[in-house]
C-alpha cells in the first residue's frame, strides 16, 4: 500500500526500530508487533526497503508481519497492481479508487494513507480530502465518477455489479482490460482494507506531521 513519505517528515528514534503510536499507549495492532530480529529473510528485507525509501516502517507493514508470509504476498500483489508500467490505469484512478473503496469500508488508515497519495496525483490536497470525506459531494469529471460508483458498489454491494455497470465504464472509455483492472484494485483494497480494520492498525504518526492547531 501506499506510503505518501514525500508529504511528511519522517522522524525515526531507533533506525532499526519499528515506529510505535505511544503518545497515549495505544496499540498498533490488536495481535502486536513482530519481534524484527527474528523476522525471516524475507519480511526483514521489505522493512529494510521501506525504511530506506520511505524513511520508517509503516503501522500496516509491521502488523501484517506478525505473519511475515501475510506481508509479503500483500506487499507483492500491490506493488505488482499499482505498476505504473503495466496499468491500464492513471495514478488519479488507481487513488481513487482507493480512497473511495477504503472510505465505503470506513478503514481509517488506508483513508488516511491514501488521501494522500490522490492528493500527490492530483496536485490537489483539498480536493483529495473532500473526496474521502464523500465523494458524492465533489463535482467529479465523469470517467472519475464512473470509477467511483461502481468502487463504492463493488465494496458495498457487489452483486448489484450487472452486464451495465461493467457496459458504462466501457462506453466512457475503459478498455475491457482496464474494467478488470479496476474491479481488481476495489477487490484488493476490500482485502487489504478488512485486514487492516480487523487488526485495527493505528495510521502512522507521520500522516499528521504538521496538523497541530495554532496555539493561541
Amino acid at each position: 500500500m501506499s506510503t505518501a513519505a514525500s508529504t511528511v517528515e519522517i522522524a525515526l528514534r531507533r533506525p532499526n526500530a519499528v515506529t510505535h503510536h505511544d503518545s497515549t499507549h495505544e496499540p498498533v495492532s490488536r495481535l502486536g508487533l513482530p519481534d524484527e530480529s527474528a523476522l525471516p529473510p524475507h519480511a526483514a528485507q521489505l522493512f529494510e526497503r521501506f525504511r530506506r525509501q520511505y524513511g520508517f516502517v509503516p503501522n500496516w507493514l509491521a502488523a501484517l508481519a506478525v505473519n511475515p508470509d501475510t506481508a509479503w504476498r500483500l506487499v507483492a500483489f500491490y506493488e505488482h497492481l499499482f505498476d505504473p508500467h503495466r496499468s491500464r490505469l492513471t495514478a488519479t484512478e488507481r487513488e481513487l479508487i482507493a480512497v473511495v473503496t477504503s472510505a465505503a469500508n470506513t478503514c481509517s488508515y488506508c483513508v488516511f494513507n491514501h488521501t494522500q497519495a490522490l492528493a500527490a496525483a492530483l496536485g490537489d490536497t483539498v480536493r483529495a480530502q473532500r473526496i474521502a470525506q464523500g465523494w458524492h459531494h465533489v463535482p467529479l469529471a465523469p470517467k472519475e465518477a464512473a470509477l467511483a460508483e461502481v468502487a463504492e458498489q463493488l465494496t458495498r454491494e457487489p452483486g448489484l455489479v450487472d452486464e451495465s455497470a461493467l457496459q458504462r465504464l466501457h462506453d466512457i472509455g475503459f478498455t475491457r482490460e482496464a474494467v478488470v483492472e479496476i474491479l481488481e484494485i476495489s477487490a484488493f483494497f476490500n482485502y487489504a482494507n478488512r485486514l487492516t480494520i480487523a487488526l485495527n492498525v493505528v495510521p502512522d504518526n507521520q500522516f499528521f506531521s504538521g496538523r497541530d492547531l495554532p496555539s493561541d
